[in-house]
């Protein structure tokens, strides 16, 4: 039995910036505070576009849509 490896593109910390709206200086700060994680790659960090889904998806808040019923 072979594992399935998926394909996935590994990102700077500006292009992961970009997805998530915020600066790529937050996203070297969420690397440092151990948020976000990354590959080291030589001399720079990457962040993998399924890093990014998985954040996303935990940070992710819906209405209550019960909020306000009595």
């Amino acid at each position: 039995m072979t594992a399935t490896v998926v394909p996935t593109r590994l990102l700077t910390a500006a292009q992961a910036g970009e997805l998530l709206g915020i600066h790529a200086s937050t996203v070297r700060e969420m690397w440092a505070a151990g948020e976000l994680r990354y590959v080291d790659l030589g001399r720079g960090r990457k962040v993998s576009d399924a890093e990014i889904a998985r954040y996303i998806d935990e940070h992710e808040h819906f209405a209550d849509q019960n909020k306000g019923a009595a």
